[in-house]
């Protein structure tokens, strides 16, 4: 699969104590659409994504989306977040 677009949406929660710093929308092959991609900051400094999820019965909460081929995964990552980078948030 082919990323033929990212955007990027702010949302900084950093100031309230959040980690969220933006959202992202991820299109693949120009036919699938990915929303609700957070852009969060670890507690290191670093940028990682999280995938939409909703939180289960247990309490926990389960991703909706996942990538099962590792490659695909690592490709929407730094699509994203140098999508970010570029977008000077």
């Amino acid at each position: 699969m082919i990323i033929t677009s990212v955007k990027i949406y702010p949302f900084d929660t950093t100031e309230m104590g959040g980690m969220i710093l933006a959202f992202a929308e991820v299109v693949l092959d120009d036919v699938l659409l990915l929303k609700g991609i957070k852009v969060m900051e670890g507690k290191g400094g670093g940028l990682f994504i999280s995938y939409p999820s909703q939180k289960g019965k247990d309490n926990q909460f389960h991703d909706l989306v996942v990538p099962l081929d590792e490659d695909l995964k690592k490709q929407i990552r730094r699509a994203v977040v140098d999508a970010f980078k570029a977008s000077d948030l």
